[in-house]
């Protein structure tokens, strides 16, 4: 078998339509002709119009679609609930910690009161009012070591504030289903959150987020919507706790967020302490996942993140958690890092470096006030004139591609009374947290171009041109390896026939 001979066989009996018109012995030369620049004219067709579905795949954008709206809660994490109290500091503990050493000094007295409410003011976005609360007012430098551990000692505890914690209608210990969690507002307490603090000789069995077999914290679920079927607080409004100048509403600051993010505190809910009032927020929930088509994207094509971490125990704060609202905590912390050189009293030290904000960094406190509202503007968008530009963080952080979004509704309602109630009781506050309905809405987020659109595409067009398919790439890989094995075979003979000539010449 020739190598000719194999591709005359090729042509003749291959799946590729037009190739048996050009070997054919009875054909015109000008018929031969037009079939080879049609099948030349087939092939450039199909390298454009593959190479324009490459550049369409390889920068593909997103789509999301509805996977199913009536996605059962069952398989969605319970919002995680951070209560803050609006005084981060108990005017008791005060007394007997701080105050109550100078009482034979009024302006010292006077002093320590009015830094021990500087500090315990310090929250974003709000360090502007600084500015006010210290107008003719005296202070004592406290030293920047000892802050962190004397707002912690001074802050109201679990006992201090919940009095009674209900989930799903059964009542339990608070402390044995609240966790110290730090937010950018101060000490506060948590409920399902995989960022709260955990003590690592706790023993408690009754630990949400329970604690996995690999070490992952796994949330509280629900399969129950409506009044009374989710977590229900009872505190105390804590009026006599206090400093008697401060004349803010008694209440809290209520953060709904997922369980593996800090509490976004900008937007808290102000729940206040009203007579009688029972306050609601009902939990719709929405879910985007994102499929295996955005696997082939790297983090640079990509306008979200595809990273998910997976908070295991003990958590490790802030490194630990992928989400949007995270990233932007930290991007604060590096920020009032690098402008004032300390981190505020409620979070651990910066990599370690620098001290914690004291009474003289108050000033640069509030002159990046403005600095961590703004994150960095995306450059060559409309709409941001220079002007209406301030100056903003080096930050830049993507969404998530797969997420929970809650979207709270908030209501009050008044309290009904069996019985006569307590004076004591009228002022403390209810709160209540539930899932609004019992089914959420799940989105699919994927490419709108995938894989298997590049592959389909490329069969039709090799189809619609050719007529041929896999099985013709197949046919051209054996025409191919059985060409090989004939030029081996060739240059195999033709080198031995030397050998025997060489040969026959020395023996002569």
């Amino acid at each position: 078998m020739t190598l000719k001979s194999i591709w005359v066989d090729y042509c003749k009996n291959g799946s590729i339509h037009g190739l048996r018109h050009i070997i054919q012995k009875d054909e015109k030369p000008w018929m031969r002709f037009i079939w080879v620049l049609l099948l030349i004219v087939a092939s450039i067709a199909i390298v454009v119009l593959v190479s324009a579905s490459w550049e369409k795949y390889s920068y593909s954008s997103m789509e999301i679609t509805v996977d199913d709206p009536h996605y059962p809660i069952t398989k969605i994490d319970f919002p995680a609930v951070t209560i803050c109290p609006i005084s981060k500091i108990m005017y008791s503990k005060a007394l007997n910690l701080v105050l109550n050493k100078y009482s034979n000094d009024s302006d010292l007295r006077t002093k320590w009161e009015n830094s021990l409410q500087v500090l315990s003011r310090i929250q974003f976005p709000h360090n502007t009012n600084l500015y006010f609360f210290l107008q003719n007012k005296s202070t004592v430098n406290i030293p920047l070591s000892d802050i962190s551990d004397l707002m912690l000692k001074l802050a109201p505890s679990i006992e201090d504030i919940f009095q009674k914690c209900i989930w799903r209608g059964a009542m339990y210990k608070c402390k044995d289903i609240l966790r110290f969690q730090r937010t950018e507002e101060g000490f506060c307490y948590s409920f399902n959150s995989q960022t709260a603090e955990r003590n690592v000789n706790d023993k408690s069995q009754i630990n949400p987020p329970l604690i996995g077999s690999d070490g992952v914290l796994i949330p509280l679920r629900n399969n129950a919507a409506g009044k009374g079927t989710g977590l229900s607080l009872i505190m105390s409004n804590m009026s006599d706790n206090f400093f008697p100048n401060d004349n803010r509403r008694r209440g809290f600051n209520v953060m709904v967020h997922t369980p593996d993010s800090f509490p976004d505190v900008a937007s808290a809910y102000k729940v206040h302490a009203v007579r009688h009032r029972i306050t609601r927020i009902s939990v719709s929930v929405a879910q985007v996942e994102a499929d295996d088509s955005l696997d082939r994207l790297d983090n640079t094509n990509s306008n979200c993140y595809l990273y998910k971490a997976k908070a295991k125990y003990p958590s490790s704060l802030l490194h630990k958690s992928s989400s949007e609202d995270t990233c932007f905590i930290k991007c604060r912390l590096r920020a009032i890092y690098n402008a004032c050189n300390c981190t505020q009293y409620f979070f651990k030290l910066y990599k370690g470096l620098g001290s914690h904000c004291g009474i003289e960094h108050i000033p640069c406190l509030i002159a990046n006030d403005i600095l961590q509202r703004n994150p960095k503007v995306p450059e060559d968008v409309p709409g941001f004139p220079k002007w209406s530009v301030p100056f903003s963080m080096n930050c830049s952080c993507r969404p998530p591609c797969s997420f929970m979004a809650y979207t709270t509704e908030l209501r009050y309602e008044v309290r009904q009374f069996v019985n006569n109630e307590p004076p004591s009781s009228r002022y403390d506050v209810y709160l209540e947290i539930n899932y609004r309905e019992l089914y959420a809405t799940s989105y699919r987020r994927s490419m709108r171009y995938t894989t298997q659109d590049l592959l389909v595409s490329f069969g039709g067009l090799a189809s619609l041109f050719l007529g041929c398919s896999l099985v013709s790439i197949a046919e051209i890989l054996y025409v191919i390896y059985k060409s090989l094995l004939v030029l081996v075979r060739q240059l195999y003979n033709n080198n031995l026939a030397r050998r025997d000539k060489t040969d026959v010449k020395r023996s002569h």
